[in-house]
Parts: C-alpha cells; structure tokens; sequence
C-alpha cells in the first residue's frame, strides 16, 4: 500500500514539471505586459483537476487615442488525458477597459481555437485581455498565444483632435490649424505660439494673446488684419503712427503718419488734415492738425487760450507748441506778432480785430506792407529802411516825423511840436534862438552873429543881411549897426550911416556915401 502511494505520488511530480511555468497574473491589477507586434504565451486551466490550477490569466497593452488595438488569440490543448479519447479544452477570451468593463468577448475550444478582439481607444490609456479556462470534461489545460497589434494610423498622442499623422506638435496640446497643426495657440486665432523651433519668420503668431491678428509682415508691431485691433494700414512699410492710422510713417514720432495722397506707402490713398487726417506737420512733432489749413498748426502753448480752444474742440495745450495758430477758424499767414491770422498787406504782421489791436502787436499799417509798427502813434511808420512808405523819422516822438536835410530834427513847426528844426532844409542849422532867420550855428549855412536879437529888433525887421548876418540894422538897410567890435565903413564893414537906409558905405571917409 505505501509503494502504491509512493509511485502515484512520483507520478504526480513528474506531471507538475511538464507543465509551463505561470506567464501572466490572475486578477486587473496585476496583469503582465503584452508588447506591440511581439508574442507572449500564457497557460490556463479551470482549476478541477489541474496542476497548476491557473485558472484566469490577464494582460494589458498601453496605446493613445485613436489607436486600433488588436490582440490575436491562438489556444491548443495542454497534456491532454490518454484515458480521455478526443479530450479537448474551452476557455472565454475577452478584452476589457481600464475600468474592468467588458468591451468585447469570444469563446474559444479545440474546434475553434483562434480568434482576434479590437478596440478603438477614445482616449490613451491600457487595454486589457482576460483568458479563463473552462471545466470541460477531462483534462481542462491549454496553452495560448496572444499576438497584440496596434495601428496607429489614427492616433492622436497629445489628444488634441490633430492625428500624429498631421500633428505638428504630437506631444503637446494645441488648437493651431493654420500656420501648422495641433501647436499651442494662445489667442484660438488658429495660428501658433512661437517655440524654439518656431517663430513669426516661420509662420507663428505674431501677436500670440490677440485672437484678431497674426501676422506682421514689416515687423512695425502693428497686425495685416485691417479687421483685427490696431490694424496696419502700411503692412508693407514698417512704421510707426498710432493716432490717426497704424503702422505707418511718422517721420517726428508725433503718432500721426505722413500724409501719403497716392496711397503708395498704404492700404489707401491717405491725405494731410484738414481734407484727411494724416499730420499736416509731418516734420515738426509739436503740430499735426490744421483745420484752416494756412500752414498754422491748431495745438497752443499759451495757458491763457486753453478755455476758447478747449471750447472749440480743436487741439491740445502742449508746454512748447510750435507756431500755434491765433485764428485756427480763418486762413492767415501772419507770423510776426502773432501765427494764421489774415493779414492783408502781407508784411507778416496780422490785421487789428476787436481781440487784437495795434498796442498788442497787431499790424498799424493794415494796408501798407512797408510798415507795421508806430510807436508814437503819430500814423507814420517805425520802419526806416530804404523803398518803405510813410517812414517815422522820430519813431519816438509823436510831434515829428519827416526830418528832409536829416540833421535829427524835426520839419513840423506846429504849435505845440518838439524837436523843431528851423531849418528843414539845411543840416547844418536847426535851432534860430532870436527868431531872426539866421541859425545859431555861426559855422553852420548863413550863421547868426548876433544870436540874441531882441524881440524889437526881430518884429521890426531890423536884422542885417550885408556884412554880417543876424545884427541890429534899425536904418534896415541890410549893413548892421556899428559896435565896439564891429566898426563902420571904411575902417571896417558896418554901416557908416545907420540912420540912413539909402547910404551904408563912405569909402573916402568924407561923411558922404558911396551911393
């Protein structure tokens, strides 16, 4: 009895060292790899009977979305019993999702022994195959061979909707479809960021954070898009403007572009304001627009116009204003007292106005373009140079304004008037103190000798003429009187007969004249 038991039990080893080691795990969790397009082989047997009694065995395969996975099964018999003619085996192969759910199933027997399950992942994650061995009627071990396939023809790594096929990006999340697929693209304008390998010279998104523009084609930061936000009206010429158009010239960086009328640097034809709205300064930052359009810029530097201006609703007050215009409503060309109001004459200083009168600086001469200024308000210009009309030779003194021999004094011997010249036309005398006709200038044309005629002599007409000019001459004969310095005819030149208005000269000395 015990030899019997010690043969069966030898047998029974030999048995379990035929059997195929354990090639997978019997629960989900601890399922083994199946590697894509290699074989694995596996052994199950329902436990009545078996030795080993490995009754389920699991497997699993990762693959992304989109991916088709198929797994091949192939079964055969396992030491089928010689005392069971036509022993066979059955078993249940069906392939589950990460959550253990059944996605599809086949049995499978000796008369059916092959078979293949797929699946189509939504998304990445392991897909898994379970093998049971089923109570059959003898022997109930088999051993199998699973063969997993995937195809990736559809599989989207980065699960962006972009299969890795087209998806330039397949390892990160994107949305971009234009420039390139499946990249990040931060503003959904379906063009992407830039990356290290990839920038705006390449086709990203020249603004990365602005779903309305993409490209920049002149690099000026403005987008092509005349859609989008700050558009570029110049896409093809880089500029810089940003108040009136952007992207476009400004030559002085005052953010209003250049006028360009045959829309040859632009989208359009672009004029200068007023008939558009280019700058009407292009070249002086402080300026830009000129409603008049006199050549006279509507921005002001005097503190002292901001409520009229404001007002108006034209300009802005800027610390330095370049020629700001006084009349920004009226063409002018005035620039000397004040800029772009009328000026009439054209001498560059303005017409008077109820707001502007000549003591502030307004033209004196509206009508006179030789003249514009008159200090003394005498209606004769301060402007001396030569061709100049109506010139002020006494730019300061409101009784003179002609001096004719130009010794410095005045022609007008009114009542009342300064700086009289007596002698208008002579320079070298101005001043008659006596009243006689004759200058005080003795060195001067027809110089007093007697400077100080009394008023008598003057009234009566008792002024030599002869021998000497401006002396007392009673007989009025023209040969003066004699005096102790100035003796009579013929020791010297006075009148030998002062008395005598037809004598004057007695060259013999006898007491009798000459005439």
């Amino acid at each position: 009895m015990l030899g019997r038991c010690i043969g069966v039990g030898l047998f029974a080893l030999l048995l379990v060292s035929l059997l195929p080691a354990v090639n997978a795990d019997d629960t989900q969790a601890s399922s083994n790899l199946l590697t894509d397009g290699v074989s694995s082989n596996g052994y199950v047997c329902d436990p009545d009977g078996c030795s080993s009694n490995d009754g389920t065995d699991w497997w699993r395969i990762y693959a992304y979305q989109g991916d088709i996975v198929s797994i091949s099964f192939s079964g055969s018999m396992n030491n089928a019993a010689w005392w069971c003619p036509g022993d066979g085996w059955e078993a249940d192969y069906s392939m589950h999702d990460e959550s253990g759910s059944q996605v599809a199933s086949m049995s499978k027997d000796d008369n059916n022994p092959s078979g293949t399950l797929s699946k189509t992942m939504p998304q990445a994650g392991n897909v898994f195959v379970k093998i049971k061995g089923k109570d059959s009627w003898c022997n109930d071990g088999l051993d199998y061979t699973l063969l997993a396939s995937i195809d990736k023809t559809a599989r989207d790594t980065d699960e962006d909707g972009f299969v890795d096929a087209e998806d330039d990006c397949d390892l990160i999340v994107g949305s971009s479809t234009n420039d390139r697929k499946g990249c990040i693209d931060s503003d959904s304008d379906g063009w992407s960021d830039t990356d290290s390998g990839w920038d705006v010279q390449n086709g990203a998104d020249a603004f990365e954070n602005d779903g309305t523009q993409w490209r920049d084609r002149d690099f000026d930061g403005y987008g092509d898009n005349i859609l989008g936000n700050q558009p570029d009206h110049c896409p093809d010429n880089r500029g810089y403007s940003t108040d009136d158009r952007y992207g476009c010239i400004d030559s002085d960086a005052d953010g209003y572009s250049d006028a360009d009328p045959g829309g040859l640097d632009g989208l359009e034809p672009w004029y200068a304001h007023p008939d558009g709205l280019a700058d009407s300064f292009p070249y002086e930052s402080s300026q830009w627009r000129d409603t008049d359009g006199d050549g006279f810029g509507d921005n002001w530097d005097d503190p002292m116009w901001n409520e009229t201006h404001i007002a108006w609703g034209i300009g802005e007050w800027l610390l330095s204003a370049e020629q700001p215009d006084a009349c920004p409503f009226i063409v002018g060309l005035s620039f000397a007292d004040r800029y772009g109001c009328p000026d009439t004459d054209g001498d560059a200083w303005s017409d008077p106005g109820e707001n502007w009168t000549t003591s502030e600086g307004a033209d004196a001469f509206p009508i006179e373009p030789t003249q514009w200024r008159d200090r003394d308000f005498d209606g004769y210009g301060d402007n001396q140079t030569i061709g100049a009309n109506l010139i002020d030779d006494f730019p300061d003194n409101p009784t003179q304004f002609r001096d004719t021999d130009s010794d410095g004094w005045g022609d007008n011997q009114t009542y009342g008037a300064t700086q009289v010249d007596d002698f208008p036309m002579f320079p070298s005398q101005y001043r008659d103190t006596d009243g006689d006709g004759y200058g005080d200038n003795l060195n001067g044309f027809e110089g007093d000798v007697c400077m100080n005629s009394d008023a008598e002599e003057v009234e009566s007409g008792w002024i030599s003429r002869f021998d000497r000019l401006g002396c007392r001459d009673v007989d009025s004969d023209g040969y003066s009187d004699p005096t102790d310095d100035w003796i009579p005819h013929p020791e010297g030149f006075a009148d030998a007969f002062p008395s005598d208005p037809s004598q004057w000269y007695d060259t013999d000395g006898d007491g009798f004249g000459d005439t």
